[in-house]
């Protein structure tokens, strides 16, 4: 037998799949990737957690150098509440007595958290909003953004308010010209009430109590940060480990910063929430609620209450958020907190007692 009819002989005796064959195959092949889809995803949420935990922790650590530093933690933001002037097309200060330089934690931690060279391009002398600081100031920093939220890692542009009231802004929209900042997916702690939402005569120092008629108790700053804040360790008598200093805030429900804060500036809610606007304090910050001001007995939100205030922390890693305690740790509080465990945990001296499981 010749080679070439061998070649006719083995070409003929050889059998392809048949269709049905084929469509098995393919099924079993979906079967696997549906089973392992899930695993894959699973994986790589918990890797989007375990990044933003440590994003937290390294916050955690760089406060911690800043207070052996300096002596306290850092302030929410700093401003002179008695200063007046205009610069770089924003007038100060505004009905909350914001004012320059308006820089916020996350500018003031940079040189302990191994940002040196971004600190270093900060002109401090001139305010956070200055075109001078505008390299600086839209820098993109990881530690800052939470690999899970949604919404933008980008700088942003502020907005502001027009009608007067800092206690219950409008959005009129951005600055002209436009003021860039960089975004934060994390934000500080002010406590029970929101110093964004006090009257101008008692903005000037928000370590004085505000008399609130027929409010159950004063209007106090009672958590660790807010403007001017100077919060020692040794201050916080609940306890390091049972105080929230930081948490999440997703930008798909407002936008956030680590640089500082604009006078007249507004944090209009995205994504179509029901709530309101806030002033700028409302930039760096969040605050547990109930606020004698607003709802002296009704409103405590804790983390991802589903109304979405833009004042509240937020996560879009499920049923609640990371925050970050005093003592450096990092802890899941469930959106189904008890109220009133959110409200102990969000105050530095309040004296309460907190324990077990939340």
């Amino acid at each position: 037998m010749g080679l070439q009819e061998r070649a006719r002989r083995g070409a003929g005796s050889r059998r392809g799949f048949t269709l049905i064959e084929l469509l098995v195959v393919i099924s079993i092949i979906a079967v696997l990737i549906s089973l392992l889809l899930p695993a894959v995803q699973a994986a790589r949420s918990a890797a989007r957690r375990t990044q933003c935990v440590n994003n937290l922790k390294q916050i955690g650590l760089g406060l911690a150098n800043y207070e052996s530093a300096i002596g306290a933690f850092p302030p929410a933001y700093v401003g002179d509440p008695r200063a007046v002037g205009t610069a770089y097309g924003v007038s100060y200060p505004d009905g909350n007595l914001n004012t320059t330089p308006g820089f916020a934690w996350g500018t003031l931690i940079l040189p302990y958290i191994e940002q040196a060279t971004v600190y270093a391009s900060f002109n401090t002398n001139l305010p956070c909003w200055a075109a001078d600081n505008a390299t600086g100031a839209t820098v993109r920093l990881s530690v800052f953004l939470c690999p899970s939220a949604t919404g933008g890692t980008e700088p942003f542009a502020v907005h502001k308010y027009d009608n007067g009231n800092s206690g219950s802004p409008n959005d009129a929209g951005e600055f002209t010209p436009r003021i860039l900042l960089s975004r934060s997916h994390y934000v500080t702690n002010a406590g029970i009430n929101q110093p964004w939402g006090r009257t101008t005569a008692y903005s000037y120092d928000f370590d004085v109590a505000e008399p609130i008629p027929g409010a159950p108790s004063p209007h106090e700053i009672d958590g660790p940060f807010y403007r001017n804040s100077r919060t020692r360790a040794a201050s916080v008598t609940d306890g390091l480990s049972n105080t929230v200093f930081l948490g999440e805030k997703a930008p798909i429900l407002c936008d956030a910063t680590w640089v500082g804060v604009v006078p007249f500036a507004s944090t209009p809610p995205r994504r179509g929430w029901p709530s309101d606007p806030n002033s700028g304090g409302n930039l760096v910050g969040a605050h547990c609620g109930p606020d004698v001001r607003d709802h002296p007995q009704v409103i405590i939100h804790a983390p991802n209450h589903p109304f979405g205030h833009t004042d509240e922390m937020y996560s879009e890693d499920g049923d609640g958020s990371n925050v970050l305690m005093g003592d450096g740790s990092v802890r899941w509080v469930k959106e189904t907190i008890h109220p009133r465990t959110w409200v102990a945990l969000s105050t530095r001296n309040g004296g309460e007692v907190v324990s077990g499981d939340y």
